[in-house]
Parts: C-alpha cells; sequence; structure tokens
C-alpha cells in the first residue's frame, strides 16, 4: 500500500450521509478527476465511479477507516475516463456495456500504470442491482455520454447522475462535429424521465462542483433545456472552466439559476 501522505496527497473524503461519503480528487494532484461515491451496504461498500488518478483509490479508502466492511463493486455512471481511471482496482465492475471501450481509453492515451485489464458486468435501463440490502436501480440517460446511467438508491432516497445533471457546468455536446444521441432534445427526454421519479428521491449527487444538491435543481436544468429547445440559443460567452471546447464553432452556454448548460447550436434537436 502507497504511504497515507500520497493518498492524502491525491483524495480526500467527506461523509454526507449516515451510510455514504464522497471521495474528491484534489488539485492540483490529478488536474482532471470526479467526485466518487462511496456507499455502504450491509456486509459491503460499492464505489460510484473511480476517479482518475494513477493511485489507488481503494487502498485510500482502507486506510481512512471510515468503514470496515470490503469494497466489493464499483459502477460507473459513464464511459469518460475521469471516471472510470481507478476500476481496476475493485473486484468488480458494472457499467453500461457500451461504454466499455471508452472507460479503458485515457483522454492523454497514456495507458502506463493504470488497472485496465478488468471485465465488466453490464447494467441496463431498469436493472436493479441488489447490493448488500441497498437495491440500485439503473436508468439510461446517455446524452453527455452514450454510456450514461442514473442510479437510484432506493431506500436511502439518493439520485446519483454522473456529468448529465451538474450545477457548476453540464456540457451536452463536446465535439465540434453532431454526436449521435448528444442532443439537447434528448438530453431533455432524459431529465423528463428523471422527473418521472421525483417523488423517489431527495437529493441528487452529481459527478462534479460539490455535492449533494437539492432535488429542484432537476427542474432548473430541465428549464435551461426548453428554452434552448425554444429558440433561445443562449450565450457565446463562455467562462474558461468549460474547458477547450470553448473554441469550438457553434458552442454556447444556456444559463438559468443553477443551471449552465453547454451545448452545440448543430446539436439541439435530434436528426430527421
Amino acid at each position: 500500500m502507497e504511504s497515507m501522505n500520497v493518498l492524502e496527497d491525491n483524495f480526500d473524503i467527506r461523509k454526507i450521509f449516515p451510510t455514504t461519503w464522497v471521495i474528491g480528487t484534489k488539485y492540483p494532484a490529478t488536474p482532471w478527476g470526479c467526485d466518487c461515491y462511496l456507499l455502504e451496504g450491509d456486509d459491503g461498500c460499492m464505489l460510484i465511479d473511480s476517479g482518475m488518478s494513477k493511485h489507488n483509490i481503494h487502498d485510500y479508502i482502507i486506510s481512512t477507516g471510515v468503514t470496515d466492511k470490503p469494497v466489493i463493486a464499483v459502477i460507473n455512471t459513464h464511459s469518460h475516463f475521469d471516471h472510470t481511471g481507478g476500476n481496476g482496482y475493485f473486484p468488480k465492475v458494472y457499467m453500461n456495456p457500451i461504454g466499455e471501450k471508452g472507460a479503458k481509453t485515457p483522454f492523454d492515451g497514456d495507458v502506463e500504470d493504470y488497472p485496465l485489464d478488468y471485465e465488466i458486468t453490464p447494467v441496463h435501463e431498469g436493472d436493479v442491482i441488489d447490493f448488500s440490502g441497498r437495491p440500485l436501480k439503473i436508468f439510461e440517460i446517455g446524452a453527455h455520454n452514450a454510456a450514461s446511467i442514473a442510479i437510484l438508491d432506493i431506500k436511502n432516497r439518493l439520485l446519483f447522475t454522473g456529468d448529465e445533471l451538474e450545477t457548476g457546468w453540464c456540457n451536452i455536446n463536446v465535439t465540434a462535429e453532431p454526436t449521435p444521441g448528444a442532443t439537447v432534445e434528448n438530453h431533455y427526454r432524459n431529465m423528463k424521465k428523471l422527473y418521472a421519479i421525483y417523488d423517489e428521491f431527495d437529493w441528487i449527487c452529481p459527478g462534479h462542483h460539490g455535492m449533494p444538491v437539492d432535488k429542484s435543481t432537476l427542474l432548473e436544468v430541465m428549464h435551461a433545456d426548453e428554452l434552448i429547445l425554444s429558440g433561445n440559443f443562449g450565450s457565446d460567452d463562455i467562462p474558461a472552466k468549460a474547458g477547450p471546447v470553448n473554441k469550438i464553432e457553434g458552442y454556447r452556454v444556456m444559463r438559468y439559476k443553477s443551471a449552465h448548460i453547454g451545448f452545440n447550436i448543430n446539436a439541439v434537436y435530434d436528426p430527421k
């Protein structure tokens, strides 16, 4: 096991509910990373997303002593490498199977020191993972990433949404050319799917930018989508935090209260 000093230079952990923690990646140790959520069940723990540090996030969890139960699996909200890079440190990996290739592809192509030789257990729309007395229900919501899922923690009334529902910034389409499914229209369709279970959760836990957020955030994101779909194409005043996408022709942002939707004006509507 790596030294605690090294691990703490790369990760931190905060308790947000009695049996739920969030693990963040410290900056600038790993400039790209996500918020990972540790869920404790009756006799084991599950991690939602694994970040992209080359340091062992599994060892970090054990070293903190926050739980004496084994971390038996990780489940990915989608296949972008900042959410999947640490998958190989865990005995079992759940994800939408269409994301397997992307999940094993680092952004910079550098695979050295990443444990990528792992198999996946596929999950699909409507599946319920009966995890250690803490059932998790799966909803397919791919737009930002085709493999995206939302995970409903049924007993604890928590909804994990990855990068499809964010507060600080949500990119629906980050490419110069339209990508199948990566439209505002499809994103809105997926948000309506989550609205259909609005009475089944109290808090939303997104993939970045702080957590948890009030469930009403969903309503603000939906309204931002509605504004775009009505023909309001927002602003081309793109902040630096949006990353290199702000240089893509046609890239815009729609701001509505806590919702910030990044999108391409060429990928608003589904292809006809």
